[in-house]
């Protein structure tokens, strides 16, 4: 309830107490965590408008674009993929991608997509959602840099 508290004190609102009681015998933890989510969001719903809920829709728009970036560049990168790695093929196949290889790229885009929402949504929940934030920035800044630099360069193309 602290949490609710917190926030409520900086919107200048009064917080939506429900009965939260862990003596009565009837309700599980599942239920008291149900009841304190409830609450929190009562209480984000009856705030005043103003910047939380600017910042809030911008960090989720930010997320949206970072997500949707990876996975429409994932298109271009294997058009290019076929410049850089398949431009010795003869016939049809010079600079393309082969259908297996770009079947399988885009699938594990995809799949990374899905493991790494849950794996991290469910570390930001256990660790903290801004400790866990600076470790997907590092890791994004990482694979960016190491990425840019794994084309064979010799006919000056990179992915």
């Amino acid at each position: 309830m602290a949490d609710v508290q917190d926030f409520t004190a900086l919107q200048g609102t009064e917080p939506v107490h429900h009965a939260v009681s862990s003596s009565d015998p009837l309700k599980n933890e599942a239920d008291l965590d149900y009841e304190m989510r409830h609450n929190a969001l009562a209480a984000i719903d009856n705030a005043k408008f103003g910047w939380f809920h600017v910042k809030a829709c911008m960090v989720a728009g930010v997320g949206f674009f970072t997500d949707s970036y990876d996975i429409f560049a994932i298109n271009l990168c294997s058009l290019i993929m076929g410049y850089v790695y398949y431009a010795d093929a003869t016939g049809d196949a010079a600079n393309t991608t082969p259908t297996k290889i770009d079947m399988w790229v885009k699938g594990a885009t995809q799949l990374g997509c899905i493991i790494g929402q849950f794996g991290f949504g469910y570390l930001a929940d256990r660790l903290g959602r801004k400790r866990i934030y600076g470790v997907e920035l590092i890791i994004i800044i990482v694979c960016t840099l190491g990425g840019s630099f794994a084309g064979m360069t010799a006919r000056g193309l990179s992915v």
